[in-house]
């Protein structure tokens, strides 16, 4: 519990300097960075102590940058104070024509993409002479990874009648598959 403490406040002392070293208002800024990354080290080296090994890893992989995070925020806040006192908001409306093409791509990348990449993932574990439980453990690994990369290639590319319909292609196809067998 102690060491446990002693990695908080290490890791809060880590954020400290480095949040010091980039804000360049310190006199010893040169050494403020190496001294925070050093720190966070220490906090997590007391927090395997603390916790053992797998659960002091984890522990600074979610406490230091939740830290960061939260010197993130102060500062923006900061920033934020400022400028609103010298704005003024502009309201603008987009045009109707980007309004339905954002539409069709959350249509595109939502329920056609999610489907799509459901039966292909589907139809690809069907195919392979696997056991159930690998291919199970097959649709859930590559499920969202095929989503996401139907969903990127619907946002990236400029027309978006392409990917709608290889998208659409693919689903059709694996599905054919899936309700085949």
């Amino acid at each position: 519990m102690t060491y446990g403490l002693i990695g908080v406040v290490a890791a809060a002392a880590s954020i400290i300097c480095l949040y010091l070293s980039w804000q360049k208002r310190f006199p010893l800024q040169r050494w403020l960075m190496p001294a925070g990354w050093l720190v966070a080290i220490v906090s997590g080296l007391f927090f395997i102590i603390s916790s053992g090994a797998e659960f002091g890893v984890a522990y600074v992989f979610m406490i230091v940058p939740l830290m960061a995070w939260f010197a993130v925020l102060y500062n923006l806040e900061i920033k934020r104070k400022h400028i609103r006192s010298n704005e003024t908001v502009n309201f603008v409306v987009p045009a109707t024509r980007t309004i339905l093409r954002h539409i069709a791509l959350f249509f595109i990348v939502a329920p056609l993409a999610g489907t799509a990449s459901a039966y292909v993932s589907v139809a690809l574990a069907l195919l392979l002479p696997w056991s159930t439980v690998n291919a199970v453990v097959l649709i859930v690994l590559i499920a969202p990874l095929i989503w996401g990369l139907a969903s990127w290639w619907a946002c990236a590319d400029p027309n978006r009648y392409r990917p709608a319909l290889w998208i659409s292609a693919a689903g059709l196809i694996s599905a054919a598959v899936v309700y085949s067998q």
